[in-house]
């Protein structure tokens, strides 16, 4: 193997080692938001699950907060049927950006 094929398994094996964190930290974030209010009942470990792979998708493409906010706030409004509640979503989309760094 090649020093540059190395060093590029290096970097592929990182990338998804980065991502694997920031998806693991989007649940994390999306579990303590709990916008559907479930914590406690039967099922709250895995409700968000399908939502946390979107997310990551954003974020690896390096979404600015704004952007990850209006997946967030649509969601919400139509995935969930829940009222809207931007500054939430905002507040939320931030700390999911700050996930990011990981990547850089």
């Amino acid at each position: 193997m090649t020093a540059d094929r190395k060093d590029q398994d290096d970097a592929e094996r990182n990338s998804r080692i980065a991502m694997r964190m920031i998806r693991k930290e989007i649940k994390r974030l999306l579990d303590q938001w709990d916008p559907l209010s479930l914590r406690g009942l039967h099922g709250f470990g895995t409700e968000y699950d399908p939502y946390v792979g979107p997310i990551g998708v954003l974020v690896r493409k390096g979404a600015e907060p704004m952007e990850i906010a209006r997946h967030l706030d649509r969601l919400v409004r139509e995935e969930w049927g829940l009222p809207p509640c931007r500054e939430k979503c905002v507040q939320v989309a931030e700390k999911i950006h700050r996930c990011g760094n990981m990547l850089r």
